[in-house]
């Protein structure tokens, strides 16, 4: 349905004028341009755009009322990203033209400086918190009870059986597993203390490789048949930029299996489990995909468990 139906405007040419007002300022427009691929807070956009806070909440309430920014909450914090410009012919051709240029490299850094904030939390939580952190995980979401379904998500899609990667390992099981069908298998994870709970369980595992390296760091050498993300996407910085990183690490014909919680309200999970993000709609997850150039999944949703259900997809990469 077309903006203009939506709220309550008399024409097409009343959305015209609304959303070319809306992107008609410059800091309007470079916000815009920055949640192309990620969500931030107003504080993050604040730090970003060096905008006091009042300026900048007014500058989001034009676009969110042109319809060209949504809203997403997170617990008590809100975040924004770019609206849908599926099927509206005037948001994508705006979307188009603005990503067709570059932010100033100060932007960029400082972007660059909140994803930074983000991994350091997470990585600071990790560090302290790796004995308790499995009886929360369980509670959650047991490995029992999605394991299955990624090892049936990869089996039935005819790959080969080089090398597979696993993005947060935990403490291997999952590894273990892969061991017995690939060639090679690698465990990744930032944080010291969640690869030293790995590296025991696997001991003696000749074909297993675990590696301290933050996800995006690694090499853009398409070098997997298979890369899996259990759990792991809501602890990321920036979900779009996983999403494009694996994509570029991957095999052509390879396969991206994400299993992820779905949008959730438990903001005590941020304190419990580390959690940047609580959860995701599917469509979010299918988005990110989508835009970094995967095909479209196949898709399974798990039954609830303690208030929380999960969802498990499968992304292939085409043969290029």
């Amino acid at each position: 349905m077309a903006l203009a139906q939506r709220s309550g405007l008399k024409s097409p040419m009343d959305e015209f004028i609304l959303v070319t007002k809306a992107v008609g300022d410059k800091l309007r427009a470079a916000i815009l341009r920055a949640l192309r691929e990620d969500s931030f807070g107003v504080l993050e956009l604040c730090h970003i755009f060096e905008a006091a806070q009042p300026a900048l909440s007014h500058h989001l309430k034009v676009l969110h009322k042109a319809g060209l920014v949504a809203k997403r909450r997170e617990g008590t914090s809100i975040f924004y990203r770019r609206a849908s410009a599926q099927g509206l012919e005037l948001r994508e051709a705006l979307f188009a033209a603005l990503d067709s240029v570059e932010l100033p490299s100060h932007v960029i850094k400082r972007i660059k400086q909140v994803h930074g904030r983000r991994r350091q939390t997470s990585e600071r939580f990790f560090a302290n918190h790796v004995d308790a952190l499995k009886s929360q995980q369980t509670m959650i979401s047991p490995l029992a009870a999605y394991a299955p379904t990624i090892m049936d998500a990869w089996r039935s899609a005819g790959l080969e059986r080089n090398a597979v990667l696993e993005v947060g390992p935990g403490d291997g099981q999952l590894l273990a597993e892969l061991a017995n069908d690939f060639d090679h298998v690698v465990g990744i994870d930032s944080a010291p203390a969640m690869l030293a709970r790995a590296r025991k369980n696997l001991a003696g595992l000749t074909n297993v490789t675990l590696m301290q390296r933050e996800f995006t760091a690694l090499p853009r050498v398409r070098k997997y048949n298979l890369v899996i993300a259990a759990m792991v996407v809501h602890h990321m910085p920036s979900p779009s930029r996983f999403f494009q990183h694996a994509r570029r690490i991957m095999k052509p014909g390879g396969l991206l299996v994400v299993a992820e919680l779905c949008h959730h309200h438990h903001e005590w999970v941020r304190f419990a489990c580390g959690d940047q993000w609580l959860g995701f709609e599917a469509q979010e997850l299918n988005g990110w995909a989508e835009q970094a150039g995967f095909a479209s999944p196949q898709s399974q949703f798990l039954a609830q468990k303690n208030g929380f259900r999960l969802q498990i997809h499968s992304y292939p990469k085409d043969s290029k």
